[in-house]
């Protein structure tokens, strides 16, 4: 899921699987949207890898404690690249690979999210690679550094 795509007015379109209520897996309905272009402290992620974790699969029955309302677009974490910043934005994120934890909204090809929330991924790893430390390797820090 890596599309991101241009209107002829320049508007930019993702892609979203959205939760639509309590269904099964083959419920999920994909949904175009336009985006708009990021704002003060923004930054749009094409993304490049994202995950299903037990968290959305419990958001999928429903019962994700904090889970908004349906319909919603799952997607607790992903690893993407920034393709443009808004305002007050530093351009060199422009064309860096990142992470983000974003507890929903990562089941897209491309996001607005905070840039003060974006962890750059060091070179030469593998964008499904650096996604599976996110959600799960912080689960196991703070399972190992809180409670054991």
């Amino acid at each position: 899921m890596t599309e991101l795509n241009a209107t002829a007015e320049g508007t930019m379109t993702a892609t979203e699987m959205v939760l639509p209520g309590k269904v099964a897996p083959s419920g999920l309905q994909a949904v175009r949207r336009a985006l708009p272009a990021p704002a003060a402290g923004q930054a749009l992620v094409r993304v490049e890898s994202t995950a299903v974790s037990f968290a959305e699969s419990a958001m999928r029955r429903g019962r994700y404690y904090g889970q908004p309302a349906f319909p919603f677009v799952p997607g607790y974490d992903l690893v993407g690249v920034v393709e443009a910043v808004g305002p007050g934005v530093g351009r060199a994120l422009i064309g860096r690979r990142v992470a983000a934890l974003t507890k929903t909204g990562g089941w897209a090809t491309a996001v607005l999210l905070a840039a003060a929330d974006l962890i750059e991924v060091p070179g030469g790893i593998d964008p499904d690679e650096a996604e599976t430390l996110i959600v799960n390797g912080l689960t196991a820090y703070q399972m190992l550094h809180g409670k054991a």
